[in-house]
């Protein structure tokens, strides 16, 4: 694992570096009185990070890593699908705010599973799960982002489980969990 790898999780892992530049207030998409229920906090580390800016980077090959870092808040383990099979592969998604107010969601392409069972990842309380992220061809960035060069957006993570009888056998906590909103820089190559 690379140093800047290494510190990047770490600064994830202990909030250093996950706190979002929130454009909008909070944006839990569930209401506080529900928040009780939700077992996760979300938040996104970038590919790069300055006094000046932060940025991901959007491309067909090879596009900067960068990370969406989901905590346990409760205070039992949460079992999560694990990403490689139907059930877990579409669970992150985002939604970028444009400058001109156009929101675009961004998530990975349908696919084929060949080899498919559910099976999960527990998150025990307190700790994380950290997907990492390459928006590339896998991922339907549409035609507008596809396009972008050094532009200013905002950007928020978003995990979303949807309740199936699989979800309740292996009790995966259903719902949606946003992130805060960060201003980040996208490069696209």
């Amino acid at each position: 694992m690379s140093t800047k790898l290494l510190l990047l999780l770490i600064l994830a892992l202990t909030g250093l570096s996950c706190k979002p530049e929130t454009t909008h207030g909070p944006s839990l998409a569930t209401s506080p009185a529900a928040d009780a229920k939700v077992p996760f906090k979300l938040a996104v580390v970038p590919s790069t990070s300055s006094a000046d800016a932060r940025g991901i980077t959007i491309a067909e090959k090879q596009p900067n890593e960068f990370y969406v870092v989901l905590t346990n808040v409760s205070i039992e383990a949460q079992p999560v699908w694990a990403t490689w099979n139907s059930w877990g592969y579409q669970t992150i998604s985002f939604e970028f705010t444009m400058a001109d107010g156009q929101k675009i969601v961004v998530a990975k392409r349908q696919q084929g599973f060949t080899m498919n069972f559910p099976s999960t990842f527990d998150i025990p309380p307190g700790e994380h799960q950290v997907y990492p992220i390459r928006l590339d061809k896998d991922w339907d960035t549409g035609p507008k982002l596809s396009k972008l060069e050094d532009a200013t957006v905002d950007l928020k993570a978003i995990y979303e489980v949807s309740r199936t009888p699989e979800s309740e056998e292996y009790k995966v906590w259903t719902g949606r969990v946003e992130s805060g909103s960060y201003m980040f820089t996208v490069r696209h190559w």
